[in-house]
């Protein structure tokens, strides 16, 4: 199947398509013309990232190019019989890919990852102005049950 997508954990080597993947979200530093900046922070942060055990970063990929990827990371928790949680962040798809399944194909192995490690819920958090993301959460089966709060540092 040529145009098949399929769901899986980042290898180092996808590190340049999620960091221009990411820059859709607004806060990164702009791309030079000879590609995606990776800078030596991004490196180290990407180490950190890989060695944890909690810690998952799903990419989803057509015909060898990455199109959207999601972090995913499970929190140990001693609430509700010390069962885990998950929070996912950094949702993006490629603009030419979007309304073509992918978020909804990376949501759904996050919430089988996070099922099958015990975890009892799974949250994200989206800026209160992206009304079409709010929709389609709800679409994948989350609900707006709370109201978040950040301070920035």
């Amino acid at each position: 199947m040529p145009n098949a997508m399929i769901i899986r954990s980042a290898i180092r080597s996808d590190l340049g398509a999620i960091l221009r993947l990411l820059r859709e979200l607004g806060d990164s530093a702009p791309a030079h013309s000879s590609g995606v900046r990776m800078s030596s922070a991004a490196v180290r942060a990407w180490t950190r990232m890989e060695n944890d055990p909690d810690r998952s970063v799903l990419v989803a990929e057509r015909r060898g190019q990455i199109i959207g990827t999601l972090d995913l990371l499970v929190v140990a928790n001693l609430t509700h019989d010390a069962q885990s949680w998950a929070i996912v962040d950094n949702l993006v798809v490629d603009p030419i890919a979007r309304r073509g399944g992918v978020g909804r194909a990376l949501l759904e192995e996050a919430v089988d990852r996070a099922a099958r490690v015990g975890c009892y819920k799974i949250e994200l958090l989206s800026h209160e102005s992206r009304a079409g993301a709010h929709a389609f959460y709800t679409a994948v089966g989350f609900a707006n049950s709370a109201e978040g709060f950040r301070r920035y540092i």
